[in-house]
């Protein structure tokens, strides 16, 4: 794979282990790649958005930013000691994800690693969880680290679009295809593919929602076309009918199911952020598929992409006098 430069988003520098980091090093130990570990702080108490002194405010930044330093740096040691180049950021910024993302663009980095939890529905209607926001925002790739279990002879799981069903680009299923080959390669393991599409219906409403039928065959025509499409897409790959997936059913459903039945170890899939409605809803399908697979998830963006986060922070810290 053609990573050179690897950034870990280490959420708590003092814990014992991290499989996030563990990822990490596995990959720049296959590929080379260089490490950055990253970690985002920021108190509004101590940047004085509440009553606060100023004459400690400085100092009181300086010793927390100084202290994560400190624990990334006991993290580096061995690493670098074993010749892998790593180097320790820690920013005082928010919000964390806005943050992540303005490393990545500051450091030019090919890929991000981070660990992913299980969030509550509220926090992701509301678009508050960092997972979520890095999949809308983080303009290289994500890696979500979700459990300890090795790559050695890893299964891949790419999952695509050839019929472009939720606006993805058609290079974007390309370039998914050749991610997952080539990290299947560089870990002695599979790939398989796997596209999940709805069937279409012989009814559609009419003008009083009434059913009015429509030829009989549309479903098989739907059928083959999606076939056709899905086969000339992998083509290349010589996969056979073991290592492709065609099931017809919801993808937030199909691909964490076909990702349990083979025992997929990474799940590779594209995200494409748009505005208003459209980027949550299209967004929302990633979203599920990531919360419900029990696996790593490597989220791809398109070639072109753009982030919306600015390279410099936007806010100004306020500081109160004492009272």
């Amino acid at each position: 794979m053609k990573v050179k430069h690897i950034l870990v988003a280490m959420a708590n520098p003092g814990a014992r282990s991290s499989v996030a980091l563990d990822k990490a090093v596995t990959l720049a130990r296959k590929t080379g790649a260089d490490l950055t570990l990253f970690h985002s702080l920021y108190s509004p108490y101590v940047a004085g958005e509440q009553f606060y002194s100023p004459d400690a405010l400085e100092k009181d930044i300086e010793g927390a930013v100084n202290a994560r330093k400190a624990q990334l740096a006991r993290i580096a040691l061995p690493l670098g000691k074993e010749g892998i180049s790593v180097r320790v950021r820690v920013r005082w910024d928010y919000p964390v994800y806005e943050s992540i993302v303005r490393e990545a663009m500051r450091e030019g980095v090919d890929l991000v690693v981070a660990e992913s939890h299980r969030h509550t529905r509220a926090a992701r209607v509301v678009l508050s969880n960092t997972d979520w926001q890095l999949i809308r925002l983080c303009p290289c790739p994500v890696l979500f680290v979700k459990t300890a279990r090795p790559y050695d002879r890893v299964r891949v799981l790419a999952a695509v679009d050839p019929l472009h069903a939720h606006a993805k680009p058609e290079a974007l299923d390309n370039k998914l295809l050749e991610r997952g080959n080539q990290f299947a390669e560089l870990f002695n393991g599979r790939m398989h593919v796997v596209h999940a599409y709805l069937l279409a219906t012989p009814f559609t409403s009419g003008v009083l929602m009434e059913p009015v039928p429509l030829p009989v065959n549309v479903a098989e025509q739907h059928l083959a076309g999606v076939r056709k499409a899905f086969d000339k897409l992998v083509k290349r790959y010589a996969l056979g009918p073991k290592r492709s997936h065609l099931r017809s059913g919801h993808a937030s459903v199909e691909i964490p199911a076909i990702a349990e039945e083979i025992g997929a170890g990474l799940v590779i899939m594209g995200a494409v952020s748009r505005s208003g409605l459209k980027r949550l809803f299209i967004g929302s399908t990633a979203e599920r598929v990531i919360d419900h697979l029990k696996c790593d998830v490597l989220v791809i963006k398109p070639e072109g992409f753009k982030s919306p986060v600015p390279r410099r922070p936007g806010y100004r810290p306020v500081v109160l006098p004492p009272l």
